[in-house]
């Protein structure tokens, strides 16, 4: 993945990504909105032959670089979470 930051300030944060799955970012997006301290996060993507994403981040007070690393975080947990619930399905 090839990232580059875009906008960085106190409350925003806008990030290029290229070459990776919108999936994973709309995982992050939804663990992001559901902080009551961000405004606003969203993902669109800007050239779909190149997999060129846009990502934008606005919070309250948090800083977004912080913001994005707890959810990236809470997003691995749960998708391992998940990965071993389907294993445990799977060995049934």
């Amino acid at each position: 993945m090839l990232t580059e930051v875009i906008e960085s300030n106190d409350n925003t944060l806008e990030l290029k990504l290229r070459d990776e799955d919108i999936s994973v970012m709309l995982i992050i997006q939804h663990e992001l909105l559901s902080k009551k301290d961000i405004d606003f996060a969203g993902v669109i993507l800007k050239h779909p032959l190149i997999r060129d994403y846009i990502m934008r981040i606005v919070t309250k007070k948090e800083d977004p670089a912080v913001a994005l690393k707890e959810a990236s975080a809470n997003a691995s947990k749960y998708l391992e979470e998940l990965g071993a619930s389907i294993k445990t399905q799977l060995r049934s």
